[in-house]
């Protein structure tokens, strides 16, 4: 895969969706989404160098928990308890958190319908622990691995978000992170390279192959979103990571259409 090396010249604006899961059991000291929305608009555009402005078209109030996979559904009561001892959150087979029933979402919301008329570019999905969403996750026409498994539609390609409104601004740059890391790990065919950087405890990056492209240069130089190079798990900056992307990413990394 060649190198990108000129940048991009074009404002991106992407519309969004907000779904906002926002239910009376949630506290009402905990950071409120339209805070949080607008902070990341800002924080984005400032990381972008005011390449990406995203324009936010539609906030669904959505009071309500998701449909977890296997059909059960938090109420006020059984997610406070959860809340409150962890071990009665809702799992899997596996002992994993259950996840949201994320065709369930699409559905209830009708969101091929606003992304196949253009109305929308992607989704923000607001909700708590145990919400069951991924950080990123991409749908659409041969959908690839973003952070999370890819749902495979006849749509061209979006990516929903999965926010935590207990969190902060710093989390949601750290989300956006991982969903360019997997992104450009797929434009740049580093799928591996990356696999093995996160492998090593800590990144031993003398052991790591010659990078073959810039984005293998870049990861060697800063690390991944979890970690500087030779630091602590979580120590990185992600707001400087993201920053310090090359300008010439940026549509890839915002619009997965323009990914290989």
């Amino acid at each position: 895969m060649a190198d990108f090396k000129r940048a991009p010249k074009l404002l991106m604006a992407p519309k969004v969706l907000v779904i906002d899961f926002r239910t009376p059991a949630v506290p009402a000291d905990w950071p409120h989404t339209n805070d949080l929305v607008q902070q990341y608009i800002a924080a984005m555009r400032q990381a972008s160098n005011n390449v990406l402005v995203y324009q936010v078209v539609n906030t669904v109030q959505a009071a309500k928990y998701p449909i977890l996979l296997d059909g059960r559904q938090y109420s006020d009561t059984t997610w406070a308890a959860a809340e409150a001892d962890d071990s009665k959150a809702y799992r899997d087979s596996h002992g994993n958190y259950m996840l949201a029933d994320y065709q369930r979402i699409i559905q209830d919301f009708t969101i091929l319908d606003q992304v196949n008329s253009q109305q929308i570019d992607e989704v923000w999905m607001f909700g708590g622990p145990y919400f069951g969403f991924y950080e990123s996750r991409m749908i659409g026409h041969s959908a690839f691995w973003c952070n999370g498994p890819g749902i495979e539609q006849n749509c061209r390609r979006f990516i929903v978000m999965g926010y935590n409104f207990q969190r902060s601004v710093k989390e949601m740059v750290h989300d956006f992170g991982h969903r360019a890391e997997s992104i450009l790990a797929r434009q740049f065919g580093s799928q591996s390279f990356l696999s093995l950087l996160y492998s090593q405890q800590p990144p031993a990056t003398a052991a790591m192959p010659a990078p073959k492209n810039d984005f293998e240069r870049y990861l060697l130089a800063n690390g991944t979103v979890h970690r500087k190079p030779g630091g602590a798990d979580y120590g990185q900056d992600e707001t400087a990571w993201v920053t310090g992307l090359n300008s010439s990413w940026w549509p890839f990394a915002v619009d997965p259409n323009k990914a290989s």
